[in-house]
């Protein structure tokens, strides 16, 4: 898990980079929102209650929706209403790897130094 969790940070990373020395050579400003999908841990659910992820199983499900709540054993998960808006339990057991999105401001911060 690690390794497929930095391929992605690092691709992340690389578009990041490149977007802003794009920008930068154009003369326009990078402005804007990147998301970066993140593997985590059945252990860090934690501090993702209430988040959205996408769960996926090891007899080959995938599943997204909010976390509603999870404990060492199982995860609840609200359902978006395309599928139907339930709550479903997953074992942790069967639980194989979760992603969680979050979203990076490229925007160009505002440089505090300053020149004499």
């Amino acid at each position: 898990m690690t390794f497929v969790f930095s391929l992605r940070r690092c691709a992340a990373l690389v578009l990041l980079g490149c977007a802003s020395l794009f920008a930068a050579g154009g003369g326009v400003a990078a402005q804007g929102r990147v998301r970066i999908v993140d593997i985590i841990s059945y252990e860090q659910l934690g501090a993702y209650v209430g988040e959205n992820i996408v769960v996926r199983t090891t007899l080959g499900s995938r599943r997204a929706g909010t976390l509603v709540r999870y404990t060492r054993t199982a995860l609840r998960l609200k359902l978006g209403a395309r599928d139907g808006g339930v709550e479903l339990d997953i074992p942790s057991s069967s639980v194989r790897d979760i992603e969680v999105a979050t979203d990076t401001d490229t925007t160009p911060g505002v440089d505090s130094a300053q020149k004499n």
